[in-house]
């Protein structure tokens, strides 16, 4: 990013034919797209993956006595979800949740970061 700044910058040359104010209008162009890029538009925040963790925990259990178990779901960054969810545990870490949930084919064990954690909703 900085060799595309420093090179846009030594760029700025004298305009001498009409095609320069173009070329001045998209090197603007290119500096604002790259100022969003790096300020995105959501903001960032920190938080302790144990409150985080416990949060995931209480939410589960919450929305597990409003609907059944079958309707809440944890949907996942790779795009999967899990759902007729039985029991969370929070490992020692409290970075990592084990999720032991059934299926047809029986009880599954699933192990999952809590930073991959997108949500969790109910249908």
């Amino acid at each position: 990013m900085i060799l595309l700044l420093t090179s846009l910058f030594f760029m700025q040359a004298a305009p001498t034919t009409k095609a320069a104010p173009k070329q001045t209008m998209g090197q603007q162009k290119e500096i604002q797209a790259l100022a969003q890029m790096m300020h995105p538009a959501r903001s960032i925040m920190i938080i302790n993956p144990k409150e985080r963790a416990g949060d995931y925990l209480k939410a589960w259990e919450l929305l597990k006595q409003e609907r059944s178990t079958a309707k809440v779901y944890f949907e996942l960054a790779d795009g999967s979800k899990i759902s007729n969810v039985i029991d969370m545990k929070l490992m020692p870490g409290d970075t990592l949740i084990v999720f032991r949930y059934n299926t047809p084919q029986g009880i599954r064990y699933q192990v999952v970061e809590i930073e991959d954690i997108l949500g969790i909703m109910h249908q």
